[in-house]
């Protein structure tokens, strides 16, 4: 962090409520207490079918509350959905938002917000476009995963499939009036969607330490957030009804989104969009995958940095030279995905890809503008280009020539 002034959000603007069943305990009282009369629900239909939205809809119902529920979410949400999500809430005379779900739910959330309020198409307000002017209807948040972060940023990831691309939609406004982190709704998730996803949180946390915009403040979160992760996701992952492990990885994940709210994130991002939009990789394995490459990539940035991470996942480094203990974080970070079963690369994908497609994923990751800029090192496409070559599986041509 440089010397030079610094402007820092005193306190978030989002309210976050945390503990076991504190959806309800609080949500339908805040919805009164809004004046908002009908609530748009925005999940997915896994969720749907698995009854956690029902856990939602009874306190609603309970209290008199009157809903309509949109559920034909897909995981990264497309521009077009959102359309569509934007029409359901105007035919219904929708006054608020209410998202439950994990990232998928929450950006189409906000980006219907936006819609709501601020004429044209939602790829129009991607990243270097029109700016969001208007503010967007009440938002209220229910994270049902342990790894998105999306309940306290103020942005959107949006797919448009047309051209394989992910975009972000990025504005104060979509900062959401209310976030709730209640762990007995990740209860019944998947062990496998918590690894990713608890290692797609411990991203945030350590891109945000890194970032070029680091503070003091997002650094106090993100190390916090890694320390957590550290020490409570293998546990979760072995014990999935440990409610304390689980309840650790969930607040920790929110912190990380937090630190990275402040600080951005970086190349991991840039590199990880792409293989979810091409490919529909889950965005959390996208990142685990790529993050220790990404590591080697950076590390000589800021040793210090890495080397106080690489402390955290072997204590025994403190009394080693920064840049040995920096230089250790990778392989530490290797090791650690993979107690979580975190595949090593992406080869389960059962693809052969050529120079092109590394060419067309290298172009897409460095038109990312809101990650490559603050990457701690300066990023050139041909060091990107290499990092794909690491993680992809190259045709027997490609690979040795």
């Amino acid at each position: 962090m440089s010397l030079q002034n610094q402007t820092f959000f005193s306190t978030l603007p989002t309210e976050v409520k945390f503990g076991m069943h504190i959806t309800q305990k609080e949500l339908a009282k805040d919805i009164r207490a809004t004046g908002n009369q009908k609530v748009f629900i925005a999940t997915d239909k896994g969720l749907l079918e698995a009854g956690v939205v029902d856990e939602v809809t009874t306190v609603l119902e309970k209290e008199g509350l009157d809903y309509v529920m949109f559920s034909d979410i897909e995981p990264n949400p497309y521009a077009e959905t959102i359309m569509k999500g934007l029409a359901a809430y105007q035919e219904n005379g929708c006054d608020m938002i209410l998202a439950v779900g994990g990232g998928s739910a929450i950006d189409f959330g906000k980006a219907v917000g936006v819609m709501v309020n601020n004429p044209g198409h939602i790829l129009d307000y991607r990243r270097g476009k029109k700016t969001v002017t208007k503010p967007l209807p009440a938002l209220f948040v229910i994270s049902t995963t342990v790894g998105t972060g999306s309940e306290v940023t103020a942005v959107s990831v949006v797919t448009d499939p047309t051209v394989s691309r992910k975009y972000i939609v990025a504005s104060p406004y979509l900062l959401p009036k209310t976030a709730y982190i209640d762990p007995t709704l990740t209860l019944n998730l998947p062990r496998q969607h918590v690894a990713a996803t608890g290692i797609d949180a411990l991203v945030h946390a350590m891109e945000a330490y890194t970032s070029m915009n680091s503070t003091p403040i997002a650094d106090g979160l993100a190390l916090q957030a890694v320390r957590m992760i550290k020490e409570y996701l293998p546990h979760t992952y072995a014990h999935p009804d440990d409610y304390e492990a689980r309840s650790q990885v969930h607040l920790a994940s929110t912190m990380a989104g937090m630190a990275f709210g402040l600080a951005g994130l970086g190349l991991v991002h840039s590199c990880s969009h792409p293989m979810s939009a091409v490919y529909h990789v889950p965005h959390g394995v996208a990142n685990a995958i790529i993050l220790p490459y990404v590591i080697e990539y950076n590390v000589i940035s800021n040793y210090k940095k890495y080397a106080d991470l690489a402390c955290i996942f072997d204590e025994q480094l403190v009394m080693e030279r920064k840049e040995k203990a920096a230089d250790q974080l990778a392989a530490l970070i290797k090791k650690f995905t993979a107690s979580v079963d975190i595949p090593e690369d992406f080869s389960f994908l059962g693809i052969d890809v050529d120079e092109d497609v590394i060419d067309r994923l290298a172009n897409d990751a460095m038109d990312d503008k809101g990650t490559i800029p603050v990457n701690p090192r300066k990023v050139y496409k041909e060091d990107v280009v290499n990092i794909y070559k690491r993680v992809l599986p190259m045709t027997k041509k490609e690979a040795y020539s």
